[in-house]
């Protein structure tokens, strides 16, 4: 099973604690019902300039990223739909997060009869956290977290920011249906 959650700090701050306990009281996942007035907030604090946030993968049980892993996430969200476009391209993509030095590869296992991958997230302290999933059932993960959280954004004016996701994610939705059709 593959979640792929969107997380939001609930302040803007430059650091953010360094154990997952604090963290956990730092930032809060879309979906709660306060989601919209901490980016409203946050976004007026920060000028409309950036959101700090997470991605969450989890991966049959296994978080391969965590809150350890936030920068802005309208950047982050580019980088990881472009990741993912790439290894539709490819085989393989990457991406790198700047503030903790992350970086995130997708890589293709050929398998029959659906392909597999290998989502891996290598840490600042260069641990390197890996889960492998099926290739179509991520593709869908992705797709349904981008969405809820251009969804949400949207809801905030301040979106200018969000272009190059929106037109990424738009990419990326219309080549899945041609890439993944056995399902």
């Amino acid at each position: 099973m593959i979640k792929i959650d969107t997380f939001i700090a609930i302040e803007t701050k430059s650091f953010y604690s360094h154990t997952v306990e604090q963290l956990q009281h730092e930032f809060t996942s879309i979906q709660s019902k306060n989601a919209l007035q901490i980016i409203s907030k946050n976004l007026t604090q920060s000028k409309g300039h950036f959101l700090h946030g997470a991605i969450i993968v989890e991966i049959d049980g296994v978080q391969i990223t965590s809150l350890f892993d936030w920068d802005d996430c309208d950047l982050i969200w580019p980088g990881f739909l472009t990741m993912v476009i790439d290894y539709l391209q490819d085989g393989f993509g990457e991406t790198a997060i700047s503030l903790n030095n992350i970086q995130w590869t997708l890589e293709k296992i050929i398998t029959k009869p659906n392909h597999l991958v290998i989502f891996s997230s290598k840490h600042g302290t260069g641990k390197i956290t890996k889960g492998v999933c099926n290739e179509y059932d991520f593709l869908q993960a992705v797709l349904l977290s981008a969405h809820q959280y251009l969804t949400l954004r949207q809801q905030d004016t301040r979106t200018q920011t969000l272009n190059g996701m929106a037109e990424k994610y738009n990419y990326l939705k219309c080549q899945a249906p041609k890439k993944f059709t056995n399902k």
